[in-house]
């Protein structure tokens, strides 16, 4: 989305993750911004660099005010981030079976569970 931030992680010149972030829309909190997107190389799964990848970036935006969040259904960061304690958990639910596209067209997964969480300073 034209509307992201983007950062990417090297391993020396090459470019073995990516981390999306856009501003949430909330009708009374102004300073949430969102992962869009948290993507690590498949030979790099695993071993904790999207973890770290995303507590840098979160720690970034949470030292410049902001609240920062993350919605995924991804199983082993889910409970990576549960282990954590610079993240809390606030929801925990299986999405909805309906068919859903996402604003730029892509298929959604649907009937999976999704864990939500917002970074603590």
């Amino acid at each position: 989305m034209n509307s992201c931030k983007c950062y990417g992680l090297y391993d020396e010149e090459n470019i073995i993750g990516f981390l999306a972030i856009i501003h949430q829309p909330h009708p009374t909190n102004t300073k949430i911004k969102r992962v869009s997107r948290l993507v690590i190389l498949p030979d790099y799964q695993g071993i904790g660099l999207g973890t770290k990848f995303l507590n840098a970036i979160a720690n970034l935006y949470t030292n410049k005010g902001y609240d920062f969040s993350i919605i995924t259904s991804a199983k082993n960061l889910i409970s990576a981030l549960r282990k954590s304690d610079k993240w809390c958990m606030y929801a925990y639910a299986k999405t909805k079976p309906e068919s859903q596209t996402s604003s730029v067209g892509h298929k959604v997964r649907s009937e999976c569970y999704t864990g939500r969480f917002m970074y603590k300073k």
